[in-house]
């Protein structure tokens, strides 16, 4: 191994399939420029180190997370389950993640790795970051562009569900599918709500087992 490597290797976090530098960061090409070459690969090799000096530095798993590029965020928390749980740590950095790319009408993709991810959570400590959900048992719906009815994100915002159906009717608009289900409290990681959102995480378990049907 090069000295890179071994640095690699010898961290303290778990940085298996860590990319680190990511366009426009990395250019990922090569230069037929023997001498551009051997300077572009001396200022990325620059650059990684910084990063792995930061990440030495870091005495948290999510402290360590932010150092990173995020699409090497999920990578990294897969590598280093043990050290977030540990840290009680884990459902607070699987929220961020999500809910920064996933809504109840949006696509909701890596289904098979936040399927994977959310099985290791606490439900308590994942529920404990939202809102307290309502007693009994709730309408609750979600929107594929795709027309996938599976998905972790859903929403009792009827509001919100009523101008996605009147949107997607005029099809020069974009469209989708309309799915709904009925949701109890005991199908769900968490429900946001502080900000009158209405959207649910809900449980690989529910999902598993959910009677789901077309809305619109």
């Amino acid at each position: 191994m090069n000295i890179l490597e071994t640095k690699i290797a010898n961290a303290k976090w778990n940085l298996k399939k860590i990319q680190f530098l990511h366009p426009p960061d990395n250019f990922p090409g090569s230069f037929s420029n023997e001498i551009m070459q051997v300077k572009h690969e001396a200022m990325k090799e620059a650059k990684i180190i910084a990063i792995l000096t930061d990440l030495e530095a870091s005495d948290r798993p999510m402290k360590a997370m932010s150092v990173l590029n995020k699409l090497d965020h999920i990578q990294f928390i897969l590598n280093n389950i043990e050290p977030f749980k540990a840290d009680l740590s884990l459902e607070k950095a699987l929220l961020k993640l999500y809910t920064r790319e996933n809504s109840s009408f949006e696509s909701g993709g890596l289904y098979d790795i936040w399927h994977q991810l959310f099985n290791l959570c606490s439900s308590e400590q994942f529920y404990s970051l939202g809102t307290p959900f309502p007693e009994g048992s709730i309408p609750a719906f979600r929107g594929s562009v795709a027309g996938l009815p599976k998905g972790f994100s859903w929403t009792v915002n009827r509001e919100k569900v009523d101008w996605f159906t009147e949107r997607w009717r005029d099809k020069s608009l974009g469209g989708g599918t309309i799915f709904s289900t009925h949701i109890c409290r005991e199908d769900i990681l968490i429900y946001l709500n502080e900000k009158k959102e209405g959207e649910i995480i809900v449980s690989p378990k529910f999902l598993e087992a959910a009677d789901i049907k077309k809305y619109i």
